[in-house]
C-alpha cells in the first residue's frame, strides 16, 4: 500500500474553489505511467434545487509540451480546445460523472497541473475551479506499494457484501450495472458491508480505486 510519507513528496496538491451553485471533489492527483494515458475523472454536483446548464474551460501552461484533451457529456474536444462548446443539463441535487481530462503518452518522471472550470451556462461567473494534477512520478505512486489489500465476498452475493479494507488512505468502491452505469459509490477508510438486497439479481461489475487509480474491472454476480 501506499506509505504516508510519501505524500509529503508530492507538492502539487489539487486545490478546489467552490461556487454557489455547483462543486467538485478530484483526486490529490492521477497517475499514469510513463508513455501511458493519464486520465482524471470526477464527478460535478449541481447543489442547486433547479436543473443547470454548465460548461468546461480549462486553462493550461503553455510551455506545457504535451497533448492534453477532455471529455464533458458525449463532446470530446480537440487538443487545442479550452472552451466545450455543449453544454450539459445536471439534475438538480444530483451529481454529473460525464467529465474526464487526459494527458496522452505522459512523459517519464514528470506532474503537469491542469485547470478545469465548470460554471452556468447562463451565468459565467457562478462556477468552480479545480486544479487537477497529472503525474508519473515514481516517488508518488510505487505500483507495488498501490496493490489494493482488499478483499471483496462472497461472489456470488445475495444480500450482503463484505468488503475487507485495511490502509492508511481511502479507497474508492463503485459498482456498475451490465450498461456500465454507476449504481452505487463508497469512500472507505476501513472494511466495510454493503446490503445489497434492493439491487436486482444480476450481473454487475466493479472496481477499487486509490488515489486516482482503479483496479481491472471486476465481475460481481447478485443473486437474491
Amino acid at each position: 500500500m501506499m506509505k504516508k510519507n510519501l505524500l509529503s513528496l508530492f507538492t502539487l496538491l489539487s486545490f478546489a474553489a467552490f461556487s454557489q451553485s455547483l462543486s467538485v471533489n478530484p483526486e490529490s492527483y492521477y497517475y499514469s505511467m510513463a508513455s501511458e494515458t493519464c486520465i482524471a475523472h470526477f464527478d460535478v454536483t449541481n447543489q442547486t434545487d433547479q436543473d443547470l446548464s454548465v460548461i468546461v474551460t480549462r486553462n493550461m501552461d503553455p510551455s506545457y509540451n504535451i497533448t492534453s484533451t477532455f471529455c464533458w457529456g458525449e463532446t470530446c474536444y480537440i487538443p487545442t480546445a479550452n472552451v466545450s462548446t455543449n453544454s450539459i443539463v445536471i439534475p438538480a441535487g444530483e451529481s454529473s460523472d460525464q467529465f474526464s481530462g487526459y494527458i496522452y503518452s505522459m512523459p517519464e518522471e514528470s506532474s503537469f497541473v491542469i485547470n478545469y472550470c465548470f460554471s452556468l451556462e447562463n451565468n459565467p461567473s457562478d462556477k468552480v475551479c479545480t486544479d487537477v494534477t497529472f503525474t508519473s512520478l515514481s516517488s508518488v505512486m510505487n505500483l507495488e506499494e498501490l496493490s489494493a489489500d482488499y478483499n471483496v465476498y462472497p461472489n456470488p452475493v445475495k444480500d450482503l457484501l463484505y468488503i475487507d479494507y485495511n490502509a492508511s488512505v481511502p479507497a474508492k468502491f463503485v459498482l456498475y450495472d451490465m450498461l456500465g452505469s454507476k449504481v452505487h459509490q463508497d469512500v472507505l477508510t476501513s472494511s466495510t458491508t454493503l446490503n445489497l438486497s434492493s439491487f436486482e439479481a444480476g450481473i454487475y461489475f466493479y472496481t477499487f480505486g486509490v488515489q486516482g487509480k482503479e483496479t481491472e474491472v471486476q465481475k460481481l454476480i447478485i443473486t437474491h
